[in-house]
């Protein structure tokens, strides 16, 4: 098999593996009562803790800030978060109510066991090398994105 080909193969297992656990994590935390942004927004808050800003979110998500604020105002008419002024009195600090957070730790206990179901079988030296494989890969797309990669063979023809 050429490397392109090998390439393409790997790429297409990985989206497709990606789709698969998007549509199980949707299936699994669907009666929780918020959509998958507004669940991944939930999630992010918890990780970033007291330094959720709105600015934050969206560079931590890669959204817009727009996207942000649709998703922070819908949260917050649900209970599930609250918005107060930051130290500088410019920006929002984000913080979970008791009902967010009690959905923050069920979707925790629901993402710990697809992870054991997704890795049953994989040794401890496979997820190893996985997320050091993941890493480098995810580093060259970032590179590329900020003009830092090898110019493309389309590009040396020219």
């Amino acid at each position: 098999m050429e490397e392109y080909e090998r390439v393409k193969d790997n790429i297409d297992l990985l989206i497709h593996t990606m789709r698969l656990h998007h549509r199980i994590v949707e299936k699994r935390v669907e009666g929780l009562g918020v959509h998958h942004g507004q669940h991944r927004m939930l999630m992010k808050v918890s990780c970033l803790g007291k330094s959720a800003s709105q600015k934050a979110l969206a560079e931590a998500m890669d959204v817009s800030p727009a996207n942000v604020a649709r998703a922070l105002k819908q949260l917050t008419a649900a209970g599930l978060i609250e918005k107060a002024e930051g130290a500088d009195g410019r920006c929002n600090e984000i913080s979970l109510l008791p009902e967010g957070q009690a959905l923050v730790e069920n979707s925790r206990a629901i993402f710990r066991e697809i992870g054991a179901e997704m890795f049953e079988g994989v040794s401890e030296g496979e997820m190893e090398a996985l997320g050091g494989i993941l890493r480098k890969i995810q580093a060259n797309l970032v590179n590329m994105e900020r003009g830092e990669g090898e110019p493309s063979v389309a590009a040396e023809r020219r």
